[in-house]
């Protein structure tokens, strides 16, 4: 769609400006949309292969547990259950994913898991518990590949967008309205040589 602006030389240059101007940012743009989607397409990769991780791990802990409980009461491992101490803890740090602040956990363990004598349990348990221990930062660092993940779809859709505004409607925009002043000029020069060629004729007359 033409822009309107008069159609005069100084309106062209500044016009020729901005669209080079516009140009430069739609390559910058679209450079950083490529990036964006190099990192989201690793990360989903990464992701994925932490889900699978961490429900395999789930899967194992859940089959310990089961066959732990099998040689132990009720009761027993209600106990054992509760008697542990250990609590999950986590160092909050922020970090920049290419110009995108995002949080960093890092994951540690407080008290003891193992807060009961061996001879209590029975080793399928002990390690259910192990399991248990490991899968809380396997867990957090799934999440935060999420949150990642998430961040750089918005950051994505936002670039897309600018890049498709200056793709299809600021630079057409302005490429149409440049020919149509530099149209308009050269018609009003011929305008003006058709006049001034008239001008003579009626002089050269008398």
């Amino acid at each position: 769609m033409r822009m309107n602006v008069s159609a005069t030389r100084m309106e062209m240059q500044k016009l020729k400006k901005s669209l080079i101007l516009a140009r430069r940012g739609w390559k910058l743009l679209k450079d950083k949309q490529d990036e964006l989607m190099r990192i989201f397409l690793e990360k989903k990769d990464e992701f994925f292969s932490q889900y699978h991780k961490t429900s395999s791990l789930m899967k194992k802990i859940l089959s310990q547990a089961i066959a732990g409980s099998g040689f132990l009461s009720d009761e027993t491992t209600s106990l054992l259950s509760k008697s542990s101490t250990a609590r999950v803890g986590l160092d909050v740090r922020a970090k920049t994913l290419f110009n995108l602040k995002v949080p960093d956990f890092g994951v540690h363990l407080d008290g003891n898991p193992f807060n009961y004598k061996s001879s209590e349990s029975v080793i399928y348990w002990d390690r259910a518990v192990k399991g248990v221990c490991d899968l809380m930062a396997a867990i957090v660092s799934a999440g935060l590949l999420l949150f990642e993940i998430q961040e750089l779809c918005r950051e994505i859709a936002s670039t897309r967008r600018r890049v498709n505004s200056l793709e299809y409607i600021m630079i057409p925009d302005i490429t149409e309205t440049v020919k149509y002043i530099s149209f308009k000029l050269d018609e009003m020069e011929r305008s003006n040589t058709v006049r001034l060629m008239k001008v003579k004729e009626i002089v050269r007359s008398h």
